[in-house]
């Protein structure tokens, strides 16, 4: 029993894998136990194995992987679930002159071993591989019983294994583009406990001066009346989940500490959205950023609008406070110019006024951070 919460064990946390794979070798009294995938792109990522240092790892899934992905290919006739013996499977001879017997298992002591096929996907399979040494008995029809009893298990911690596995990438993939974005991310859930909060986060929730901050785990703006207002948003959008027709509001200004500190704009959202046959999310999603001109906007707006790098300029200074003839000046060019510039720059950005201009590029910020 104690094998089998190990290897539930490790199903969801791969760290304590190793350890669990390490029972099996102990309680099949092997040389050497092995829970691995096969098949193109196998990297030592897909494998845990005892006895083996990194050099042997290595060789294992670079030098030598053609030999074990041409010697897995026969294993396609054995059933998911099937239990075999190595040499009865390949053939004694076929095994002990190929390349990844001489070079490898026998290296580590791995002279005879039963083996488990526990799943298939595309062109890849799992299996576990228990091995005895040269000095060592035969495994024997007891053996290959026990396997066989606790070949379902193996199979299901697999398929676990590589769910859990791709959950946890989706997670680092969605975590690494939440960093990437230019906007503050935080995720809380109805008391505003924070569970995630992306780089542009943190780095708001550090400063002192900063109007929202944390407090024991939770997030609290600075001003009594914004925090009721922000618990406020975050409870219906919690309800929205639930009732998605339900108006409610999900914006709103949070002040500074003081009337220098910067004004955070918010945008509270569910944090995932409902699925059918699953309870509905009690997250929220908080998107914040700073209220204030963008620092770069010529950047910005070339990106955001298309503009070449004249008119970026152009509208630059217009955001900045020139008057048109300044901006003129200030460019270089005619007055007639700075009309054409001027014409072109509505046309991209769908205004009409130069009012109307200058408030859009005030706004304008680039969704991604920055690369050092």
């Amino acid at each position: 029993m104690s094998t089998v919460d190990s290897l539930l064990a490790g199903a969801f946390d791969a760290e304590q894998m190793p350890s669990a794979v390490e029972q099996l070798r102990q309680l099949f009294n092997g040389s050497k136990a092995c829970l691995a995938r096969v098949g193109p792109g196998m990297s030592a990522a897909d494998a845990v194995s005892t006895n083996s240092d990194e050099a042997m790892q290595r060789r294992c899934y670079e030098d030598l992987a053609e030999d074990f992905i041409r010697l897995g290919e026969t294993l396609r006739s054995v059933p998911v679930g099937a239990v075999y013996r190595d040499s009865e499977l390949f053939g004694e001879e076929v095994l002990r002159s190929s390349r990844a017997w001489r070079e490898w298992m026998a290296p580590q002591d791995m002279y005879g071993g039963i083996a488990c096929r526990l799943a298939e996907t595309s062109a890849s399979y799992w299996f576990f591989d228990v091995q005895r040494g040269q000095r060592q008995e035969p495994f024997g029809a007891d053996d290959t019983a026990l396997l066989a009893r606790f070949s379902p298990l193996l199979r299901k911690v697999a398929e676990l294994s590589r769910q859990v596995g791709h959950l946890k990438l989706q997670r680092d993939e969605a975590r690494g583009a939440l960093d990437a974005l230019a906007m503050a991310i935080v995720i809380v859930d109805r008391d505003l406990q924070v569970s995630y909060a992306n780089e542009g986060a943190d780095e708001i929730l550090s400063d002192p001066d900063s109007a929202v901050g944390l407090r024991q785990g939770r997030l609290f703006a600075r001003q009594p009346a914004d925090q009721r207002q922000l618990k406020r948003l975050v409870e219906a959008a919690l309800r929205s989940v639930v009732d998605p027709l339900e108006e409610h509001r999900s914006s709103m200004i949070i002040q500074g500490a003081g009337d220098d500190a910067p004004a955070l704009s918010a945008c509270v959202l569910p944090a995932a959205a409902a699925q059918a046959g699953t309870p509905p999310s009690a997250k929220a999603m908080i998107a914040l950023r700073p209220l204030g001109m963008a620092t770069d906007l010529v950047a910005s707006s070339r990106q955001l609008f298309n503009l070449t790098e004249s008119e970026a300029r152009f509208a630059s200074a217009l955001a900045s406070g020139l008057s048109l003839t300044q901006a003129a000046e200030a460019q270089g060019v005619r007055i007639s110019t700075a009309r054409t510039h001027l014409a072109r720059i509505f046309q991209k950005t769908q205004t009409r006024q130069q009012s109307q201009l200058v408030s859009l590029l005030r706004g304008a910020v680039l969704p991604l951070r920055p690369r050092v």
